[in-house]
């Protein structure tokens, strides 16, 4: 067998067919290269898109909203509750006790007396932070609590736990007890 390397590579001419194809791929390449450099130029225009002014296919103001149906189950789910106003409360209570340091240097109290208002300030604001998160606990609980006590209803049966494996089949029954034995099969 020759070596791939001293063989001799005969060249022919394309056909018709090929040469189409050729061209064809050449007129493509052309097309994308001008179509590139046009979205490269949109992406570099800072303008918004004109307002149009004649139809929009597809968007008809008035035309009724596809209500899709569900499954009943889904109807029947009602939906969340709407979050409530999102209060800032760290920034509340910074500027609760920017306000009070405030009044107190306005009222003229010696650093003793202002150093009090203070700690009673911020043991106002201490107060509140456990009342708030005590609360927040405490709806927790209610939404994730079981309505039932595991401990309450399961009777507390301790002849489970005596057992020290002494009354097996094997062995002949004691007489203070019978052996535990498997339910029948059915």
């Amino acid at each position: 067998m020759a070596d791939p390397s001293e063989t001799t590579q005969v060249s022919r001419e394309p056909t018709e067919q090929e040469a189409e194809l050729v061209d064809a791929v050449r007129a493509l390449a052309a097309e994308v290269g001008s179509l590139k450099d046009d979205v490269h130029a949109l992406r570099a225009e800072t303008r918004v898109l004109p307002p149009g002014e004649g139809d929009h296919p597809g968007w008809d103001e008035g035309a009724p909203l596809a209500v899709r149906e569900g499954s009943a189950w889904v109807r029947s789910v009602d939906s969340p509750r709407a979050r409530g106003i999102a209060i800032p409360w760290l920034l509340l209570e910074i500027l609760f006790l920017v306000a009070v340091a405030v009044l107190c240097v306005v009222a003229g109290l010696d650093a003793p007396a202002i150093a009090g208002v203070m700690v009673a300030a911020w043991a106002l604001v201490a107060l509140g932070e456990w009342f708030a998160a005590r609360a927040d606990r405490d709806r927790h609980a209610f939404v994730y609590r079981a309505g039932v006590s595991i401990g309450a209803s399961v009777r507390d049966d301790r002849s489970w736990f005596d057992s020290n494996g002494d009354d097996t089949m094997l062995d002949a029954p004691s007489a203070e007890r019978p052996p535990a034995r498997l339910p029948p099969p059915e």
